[in-house]
């Protein structure tokens, strides 16, 4: 009998990442028993989005196969995210006349109400619907409401919230997937299966913003009362930094990179700071430039200054600017930028601490890796335990049976 073992499938701009797990048991209680994991530099993917099938795939076979070592098992399954810039969300509001002449909603009236909601999406122009998760149920004038049926009432609203990806993208996104040789189980949002496994359930019911920082791109995903609410993507993430200290400094990519990861920060110390000296011969010889810490510093929080303001302009828009108690979340590569808590507290006026991730054992190696918690968060997505927990109001939408019957014509 086979082992039954649970793929998470992250491709990102930068890095692509898998996470094996096995389904809890009374042992592992709370946490996912992670037998394994896996990364491999990406390429073929821009922005989040596959635009060459051919390099994503192989991309994608080296990172399984690393992951399939490191657990010791065959993996030929996974959970796949889909984010990137061709992620979008659209709330609307279905409203229906409670139906039972005592007042009294039922089941059906919920599910009208449902349908309501979804005649009345604008036209979704090239979209899939991933994820349909109902923020608020309204009963006459009393909001806030997550379980209507059984209530007295005249009339009943449902908000939802739909979760959608670009179909070229997500077309392109499955033949990558499945060049590489793995059949996909679902495709969920990114930014659900990360917040999933980052965010505590304190955090999401009394409000937090979980912002994702990406090799191409920032998510941004506010919940409230147990539920997602409001999220967004913003096409700007570390490879601009990259490409930033690239151009001030007339370096090659590579050198920029390193010397970001070796002595970026975002928020240092002035004075100590145009002291400290970097120099780039010590990534390349034939590079006689010698800066200060501070002058690499300037460049590093320009660009995050211009993420935090896209951030704050949506929290503004949403009417959640410094009114989320729980503060941000921050996880994805970036956050492990020295300094990026401080920025993220000055700029968004909200406490912020790096995401962990709390769904793995406090000893895990990777808990404390706010890179993982997509890959992480997705396998933990594929073993079922969201429709118990944060996602409790998340209807179906079948993505994968949806998204596939749609796809399966287009695909060569």
């Amino acid at each position: 009998m086979s082992r039954h073992i649970i793929t998470g499938l992250d491709i990102g701009t930068a890095t692509i990442r898998v996470a094996v797990a096995e389904p809890r048991t009374e042992q592992s209680g709370d946490y996912v028993p992670l037998l394994g994991y896996g990364a491999a530099p990406a390429a073929g993917i821009r922005r989040g989005a596959v635009v060459d099938v051919g390099d994503a795939a192989q991309s994608i076979r080296a990172a399984v196969a690393r992951a399939s070592q490191h657990a010791g098992v065959p993996i030929d399954r996974a959970y796949i995210g889909f984010g990137g810039v061709g992620f979008g969300s659209i709330l609307a509001k279905g409203i229906v006349a409670v139906s039972r002449a005592d007042g009294e909603i039922s089941e059906q009236d919920v599910e009208r109400a449902h349908a309501a909601a979804k005649a009345n999406l604008p036209a979704l122009n090239n979209r899939e619907i991933l994820h349909e998760l109902v923020t608020q149920y309204v009963v006459d004038k009393e909001t806030g409401l997550k379980h209507p049926a059984g209530m007295i009432g005249n009339r009943l609203e449902a908000h939802v919230l739909y979760i959608t990806a670009f179909s070229p993208h997500l077309r392109n996104l499955v033949r990558a997937v499945e060049a590489a040789g793995i059949t996909i189980e679902d495709v969920v949002a990114s930014s659900l299966a990360a917040s999933y496994a980052a965010l505590s359930k304190h955090q999401r019911e009394i409000g937090v913003l979980h912002l994702d920082l990406g090799g191409e791109t920032a998510t941004c995903s506010v919940f409230e009362e147990g539920v997602l609410q409001f999220t967004q993507v913003f096409p700007v993430g570390a490879v601009h930094v990259t490409n930033d200290i690239a151009i001030r400094f007339q370096l090659p990519l590579d050198i920029a990179e390193a010397v970001k990861l070796s002595h970026g920060a975002v928020v240092v110390d002035e004075s100590a700071a145009r002291r400290d000296t970097i120099r780039f011969a010590e990534f390349m010889p034939d590079i006689p430039l010698v800066i200060s810490r501070w002058d690499l510093a300037e460049v590093m929080a320009a660009r995050t200054t211009d993420i935090f303001e896209l951030v704050e302009k949506y929290l503004r828009r949403t009417g959640r600017a410094g009114l989320l108690p729980s503060g941000t979340v921050l996880t994805g590569g970036g956050a492990h930028v020295p300094g990026m808590v401080e920025f993220s507290r000055r700029s968004l006026r909200l406490p912020a601490e790096v995401g962990s991730i709390r769904v793995l054992d406090t000893t895990h190696e990777l808990y404390r890796d706010p890179a993982w918690v997509t890959a992480v968060g997705l396998a933990q997505w594929g073993a079922g335990d969201k429709k118990r927990t944060m996602l409790s109001h998340v209807f179906s939408s079948k993505a994968l049976s949806y998204v596939m019957r749609f796809l399966r014509p287009l695909i060569p």
